[in-house]
């Protein structure tokens, strides 16, 4: 199993999140500066050459990992994607159409008073996609994270 996890806006690439998907697949697993000129193009890129089973991603993270999803017909889960309300606009200049329709799951905390989810549902009623409500905030607690990941893989292999 190979996965490539971006993170959010204001995290990084280290902590239990991290180190636990590191042993469940080979973690393509990026610390993003999402302020970088190109970066939307070079993780693109690296995703592509690196040819995941899945994209994780979390808030930003999340916003990259639906981009590059429909770029690149790659399966994505997403916790509180920023497809919206976003504290800034990062450079994707290089996105292009959104070619596919790939599975995509988003996984929403009815909390969440950053990304509100009801915005999020408005803007994904025509995506092919699983769509998850938990009781969390913004951030993912670790337990539901890794419990959905791993019910997520697991459906996947069947």
């Amino acid at each position: 199993m190979k996965i490539a996890y971006l993170h959010g806006l204001e995290s990084n690439n280290l902590g239990p999140k991290n180190e636990w998907l590191k042993t469940i697949s080979d973690l393509y697993n990026p610390l993003i500066d999402y302020k970088e000129k190109g970066v939307y193009q070079r993780l693109k890129s690296e995703i592509f050459d690196f040819k995941p089973n899945f994209i994780i991603g979390s808030s930003m993270g999340g916003y990259f990992a639906y981009n590059i999803a429909k770029e690149l017909n790659i399966k994505a889960v997403l916790f509180n994607p920023a497809l919206h309300s976003r504290s800034y606009e990062p450079d994707i200049e290089e996105f292009k159409t959104k070619e596919y329709n790939p599975l995509l799951y988003f996984i929403l905390g009815k909390n969440d008073l950053l990304i509100k989810p009801e915005k999020t549902i408005l803007l994904i009623e025509n995506e092919n996609c699983n769509l998850m409500f938990f009781e969390h905030g913004h951030d993912t607690p670790y337990q539901l994270f890794q419990s959905v990941i791993t019910d997520i893989i697991a459906g996947d292999v069947k």
